[in-house]
């Protein structure tokens, strides 16, 4: 059963926009920073229209994953995510944030593998640089940010704006953060089903693809093609913790090893990588992945789903490539 949304929708929409806010002042570390707004377009992104909200009743208090006390709205409406991670985790549990963070990685965009999930959502950060004008005159409620971002050094002006919760310091793994964005967002319930949901298809998953690997070294290489070239796979992305949950293992190296190979590009969707793959599969760089694709063990994937430190969403996203590849026919 879907998750109901954080962000509730009037049954009657505005008549006018918002007006625009001239000017804003934030604290940043102490110091008054005032911010002029004017010919800011400071409306929803990519024409998505205004939502009267009320707002929150009540707070709680928490601890967020750098330990510091955080007292938060009993139930947020207005949600900020400033990360891939956070974001996801919204998703996941029916929050639409009311604003959001983009990227250079994924082409300055919501990435690909939540663009099916995500209504338009106001951009107040690029690149971890937030534009505080933009956020304050959101009149957040909740901004959600982790460790995966830049964003998360500058929390005393981030506080000033609205409580802010970090969930992750970079050292957690997804579900860890998951649960600590449940937390902030007063939906440890929720989470729970999320969770449960995830390890009811796993283990699905892991029975359909054993058949499949008697006999080989169960192994899986992870090709992630970038800026024309092979591109290192992040230490601390969530794809190698997803494979061995499946009992397979993650092929060293550039990834172009293995009994299957999954290729993405960085920041893109399937898509994109199809199209990439069939100009690329010829260079020599490529080479290795000559035997493995001839016998149909080459999966073209979604990107943005196979990077990053991961959540709910990313997660099934690479359970369902490797089923739908390791169990698909050989011929």
């Amino acid at each position: 059963m879907p998750m109901p949304s954080i962000r509730h929708r009037s049954a009657r929409r505005a008549a006018v926009r918002r007006a625009v806010l001239l000017s804003v002042a934030v604290s940043v570390s102490g110091a008054l920073l005032l911010t002029s707004c004017t010919g800011e377009d400071l409306g929803p992104a990519d024409g998505a229209e205004d939502a009267e909200t009320a707002g929150p009743v009540g707070t709680r208090r928490i601890v967020d994953a750098r330990g510091r006390s955080v007292e938060v709205p009993l139930s947020p409406r207005r949600v900020v995510t400033l990360s891939r991670p956070t974001l996801d985790a919204a998703l996941a549990l029916g929050v639409e944030p009311y604003g959001t963070a983009v990227f250079a990685a994924d082409g300055d965009r919501t990435p690909p593998y939540l663009a099916d999930r995500a209504v338009p959502a106001r951009v107040v950060a690029e690149e971890g640089r937030v534009r505080y004008g933009r956020l304050a005159a959101l009149e957040p409620d909740l901004i959600l940010v982790d460790g995966s971002t830049r964003a998360v050094d500058d929390l005393a002006a981030l506080q000033a704006v609205a409580p802010t919760v970090v969930t992750s310091t970079g050292r957690h793994g997804w579900k860890e953060a998951f649960t600590a964005t449940a937390e902030a967002l007063n939906m440890a319930s929720a989470a729970q089903q999320v969770l449960g949901r995830y390890g009811t298809e796993l283990a699905e998953t892991a029975r359909a693809v054993e058949p499949e690997l008697a006999g080989t070294g169960r192994s899986v290489g992870v090709v992630r093609w970038a800026d024309g070239g092979l591109a290192r796979p992040a230490d601390g992305d969530h794809v190698r913790s997803t494979l061995e949950s499946l009992g397979l293992r993650r092929a060293p190296g550039s990834g172009t090893d293995g009994d299957w190979v999954f290729f993405g590009v960085r920041g893109a969707g399937r898509g994109e990588a199809v199209r990439t793959f069939g100009a690329a599969r010829t260079r020599p760089v490529l080479a290795p992945l000559a035997k493995a694709d001839e016998e149909h063990r080459v999966a073209v994937v979604d990107g943005s789903a196979w990077e990053g430190p991961g959540g709910p969403i990313a997660a099934r996203t690479v359970l369902n490539d490797v089923r739908e590849a390791v169990t698909a026919p050989s011929g």
